[in-house]
């Protein structure tokens, strides 16, 4: 009998410890502990882009592009429009790009140099000696082109911001006035971050080449 019951009583502790084992695996969660197992997130597609709402009928688009054969808005009798970039500075040494762009709508035959004139505040011209051609870049060579609409062509004025004599009152340009070409009427536009023109008393300008904008 004993031994029965030591067997029995060995059976019942052996099925007791597995059902505590089992408390226990089903209490834990891995081999961190305690610690709650990290929550599972699951990846959301991303949305995609509204569409553009449909225009109400007689409403114009947003954009819209000029039609084949049509100038651009406000540009000038000549078909070319001129206009200025900022002034990049360095050491005294100044230089502004200039860029001749075809908004008409015939080819516009473009040679040689830019024709340039500093004027004043009060759009005076001053007494400024403009030289074709420029020491910093040498390289430039004049040449004869056909800009055809919607092309565009690039120059540069370049200055010296000296001041070497007192009795002479330095130059300060407001505005430059274009001459992009034979037949063209000049045009007076500003530097587009403003100016001034500081070209000290040099009294000089040199102006290079138009060459196609690539």
């Amino acid at each position: 009998m004993r031994t029965k019951r030591g067997t029995l009583s060995g059976r019942l502790g052996a099925g007791a410890a597995l059902v505590a084992l089992a408390a226990v695996g089903t209490g834990c969660d891995d081999e961190t502990g305690d610690a709650p197992l990290p929550e599972r997130i699951t990846a959301r597609p991303a949305t995609p882009p509204p569409l553009p709402e449909p225009s109400s009928p007689g409403t114009p688009p947003r954009t819209v592009s000029r039609a084949p054969g049509a100038a651009e808005p406000g540009c000038p009798a000549s078909g070319v429009r001129v206009g200025t970039g900022t002034t990049e500075a360095a050491m005294g040494l100044r230089a502004m790009g200039l860029t001749l762009r075809n908004c008409g709508t015939k080819p516009f035959e473009v040679s040689g140099y830019p024709a340039v004139e500093v004027l004043g505040e009060r759009h005076e011209k001053l007494d400024v000696t403009v030289r074709r051609g420029s020491s910093v870049d040498s390289s430039a060579v004049p040449s004869t082109f056909v800009l055809a609409p919607g092309g565009q062509a690039r120059a540069s004025v370049v200055w010296r911001n000296t001041v070497t004599r007192t009795d002479v009152v330095a130059t300060n340009g407001t505005y430059v006035r274009v001459t992009p070409g034979s037949g063209a009427a000049a045009q007076t536009v500003a530097p587009a971050d403003g100016g001034p023109l500081d070209l000290g008393n040099t009294g000089t300008l040199e102006v290079t080449p138009w060459k196609p904008d690539a």
